[in-house]
């Protein structure tokens, strides 16, 4: 079954977006306790693991290999399990003005990263008729070695507020992952950010057998 992030659920966050980024964790130590305190908060200590080693807040989802970092150490930071098995999970973080979640699902049957895509496409059209499409190039950031994701990128309104939305999904073994980012309307930087978030976090994942 797919799941995603609904636009109402975005929304929620973006009234509570801020005017500027919020600053970094101070320290290590600073950066590890909110790691921990995420980890706890939502009940996933079984499967996610403090990866914390800098001022930058981290962590590992260790059946995927699924890294999430925090780089606004923000109070509305968090981790979800939609499974209790730790197979569908999210991270949400702020990148500045942008509100990136990334995850990593394990589907019961075979899915195409197309199929996944198509999914996310439609839920974000029943969510939000007016949504459109953006026909351009953006700069999607990979690291070396790393497949471009597939990518879509929408300007909506949620609750009256022109914002940018957009999808990135890239399958590595037998893992789906995927990204749903929101941010200012026509700030490109959103697809830059949300993009590098999404090569950073899949760096060492898809534990598992191959998937086309």
């Amino acid at each position: 079954m797919f799941r995603h992030l609904s636009a109402a659920a975005i929304g929620l966050c973006l009234l509570a977006l801020p005017v500027h980024a919020q600053a970094q964790a101070a320290s290590e130590a600073e950066a590890r306790a909110h790691a921990d305190k995420i980890i706890t908060n939502s009940g996933g200590a079984a499967f996610f693991t403090n990866i914390t080693d800098s001022d930058m807040p981290t962590v590992l989802h260790g059946p995927s290999g699924m890294v999430c970092e925090f780089p606004g150490a923000d109070e509305r930071d968090n981790i979800r399990l939609f499974q209790a098995s730790g197979m569908d999970v999210g991270c949400s973080s702020w990148i500045g003005r942008t509100f990136v979640t990334i995850f990593a699902t394990r589907y019961d049957e075979v899915y195409s990263a197309e199929e996944v895509m198509g999914a996310a496409i439609r839920a974000i059209q029943r969510s939000a008729p007016r949504a459109e499409p953006i026909d351009s190039t953006f700069e999607v950031r990979t690291l070396p070695g790393q497949k471009t994701p597939l990518v879509t990128v929408f300007e909506l309104e949620i609750d009256g507020r022109p914002v940018r939305s957009l999808i990135l999904v890239q399958h590595i073994g037998e893992w789906s992952f995927k990204v749903r980012a929101t941010g200012p309307s026509g700030d490109d930087s959103v697809v830059e950010l949300s993009s590098m978030a999404f090569a950073i976090a899949l760096q060492g994942a898809g534990a598992g057998g191959a998937r086309d």
